[in-house]
């Protein structure tokens, strides 16, 4: 009879799992971002789940249980300078200072407050400055959980409740290698202590007081801070096998990076007559991503790139954002959209060369493809270092670029067996995980809606104070009755040794 009552209960379960409705609020985020909430989704959807999603990008093509609410005026491309001439952090330091107005735009435009009349099971809210769109899981009283586009650090990290320590973790900011000397620890430490103090306490209090200023957080609600104590998951871009050093996460912590790699399909036919045109020298494939103006380079780079890519053997497969090119080599090949995994998955593919993007640079671990990093702006430059240090790539900096590094590093790629051995090396524990990405968070989410919010996987972590945490106010306390017991054996000594000295004094005055 028991065995016959669990068989219906998890039977009644799959089927409020299969009817379930997840909103997923990511208005403000880039193209490369929007791949990995994808991966997500789509796998969500092939399971049977209603999925609306709210986004500044519209797909070409979308599965049919996915429902599209696009905001094209949030694209990131309106808000940020050009990140060659603008300086590497310029563009994540422009969207903090506007990342107030824009999401509660984002929040404000009628397509969002209609998603208010739905009733949904879920909601999936992006972690990139979309603090305010908290309003929305306050109004409809669901389960929520967070999508970090990367790993866990600083901020983010202490938005998920997770646990960090900069004496070993890594930092985007920085490229030290581990072990961390003093110093850079102490850099570390206080960098974590900056970066939580400006993006939690600043930037979050702005964005909510712009928010209840314009009426769009209601009067009930509680302090976004608060409010992130309530989440039940933070699903992030990252392979758990694969941090380096190993990193300790709590049970809210859900890994699933390289959710959006697939293994490569055919090229269409003209692309890939023209690879196999390339013959045994193959062809190398350059690409700036998604946020990256590739045609707002300075002219200078453009012309050495012209002139390298034109000198070499192999054909050079070009992301650019136009159809011509004036001086175009006859060897190659210019492309405004091209499948870039189907590309690295190419057995006449030489090298890419790559910005450096977190979804390109699992991609290119996934099919084991050996990189030249040419970072421009945010974590790019942290990436690719850390691909160097790790020993599958090299790293040519932009105001280093000049005809002589650039051929220098393409051949050291090329020719460098061990750069080839290790990505292949990383692709072979990247695939080997006991399960596929898309099902570890199929998985989770579908157990918070089964759970109701799943509130006991929630570590205590999230709600201590740091100096608790850490046992801070505990070691003190020890140090300070340590050095209280050691003062007072101290004068207990000096006492008796002045005794035994007077009364000796004493007695030699009587003899």
């Amino acid at each position: 009879m028991r065995w016959w009552v669990a068989v219906v209960g998890l039977l009644a379960a799959m089927q409020v799992i299969e009817a379930s409705k997840v909103l997923v609020l990511t208005p403000i985020s880039s193209k490369s971002h929007k791949n990995f909430y994808m991966g997500i989704i789509n796998a969500l959807a092939a399971r049977g789940h209603q999925i609306t999603i709210l986004t500044p990008y519209k797909a070409s093509k979308v599965h049919q249980n996915v429902q599209e609410v696009v905001l094209p005026q949030m694209e990131l491309t309106n808000f940020i300078p050009n990140l060659f001439t603008s300086g590497k952090f310029s563009g994540p330091f422009q969207l903090s200072l506007k990342a107030p107005q824009m999401c509660n735009d984002a929040l404000a435009d009628p397509k969002t407050q209609n998603l208010l009349k739905e009733k949904y099971d879920l909601i999936m809210l992006g972690m990139f400055f979309s603090d305010c769109l908290l309003s929305i899981v306050h109004q409809m009283k669901v389960p929520y959980v967070y999508l970090c586009p990367a790993a866990l650090h600083g901020p983010m990290a202490q938005m998920a409740g997770s646990v960090t320590f900069s004496s070993f973790a890594h930092n985007a900011l920085f490229y030290y290698k581990h072990p961390y000397s003093f110093l850079e620890r102490m850099v570390l430490s206080l960098t974590d202590v900056a970066s939580n103090t400006i993006f939690v306490k600043y930037v979050t209090n702005i964005i909510e007081k712009e928010c209840r200023q314009r009426g769009l957080c209601p009067e009930d609600m509680p302090a976004f801070p608060e409010m992130h104590l309530n989440s039940s998951l933070t699903l992030i871009n990252s392979i758990k096998t694969l941090e380096m050093p190993a990193q300790p996460s709590v049970p809210t912590t859900v890994y699933c990076g390289g959710i959006h790699c697939h293994p490569s399909s055919p090229l269409p036919k003209d692309l890939e007559d023209w690879v196999a045109s390339s013959g045994e020298d193959g062809f190398i494939f350059f690409s700036l991503g998604s946020a990256v103006t590739p045609s707002s380079m300075p002219e200078e780079y453009r012309k050495i790139l012209v002139q390298v890519f034109g000198s070499l053997k192999q054909h050079v497969l070009w992301k650019w954002d136009k159809d011509t090119m004036e001086d175009l080599p006859p060897n190659v090949r210019l492309g405004k959209w091209l499948p870039q995994q189907d590309i690295l998955g190419h057995p006449k593919l030489k090298l890419f060369i790559t910005h450096g993007g977190l979804l390109s640079t699992l991609e290119s671990m996934y099919h084991g493809v050996p990189v030249l990093g040419m970072p421009v702006f945010a974590d790019q430059h942290s990436n690719m270092f850390e691909v160097e240090k790790n020993g599958w790539g090299k790293v040519l900096l932009w105001e280093e670029l000049t005809p002589e590094a650039l051929t220098e590093k393409i051949f050291e790629v090329m020719n460098d067996k061990s750069l080839k051995e290790e990505a292949q090396r990383r692709s072979l524990v990247m695939m080997d995980q006991a399960q596929r990405p898309e099902d570890v968070a199929v998985y989770w989410l579908e157990y918070v809606i089964r759970h109701h919010g799943a509130p006991h996987l929630v570590s205590p972590v999230r709600s201590m104070p740091w100096y608790q945490l850490y046992n801070v106010d505990v070691w003190i306390t020890v140090v300070v009755a340590l050095l209280l017991f050691f003062y007072v054996s101290f004068q207990i000594l000096r006492f008796l040794c002045h005794l035994l000295f007077c009364s000796k004094n004493r007695k030699q005055k009587s003899d």
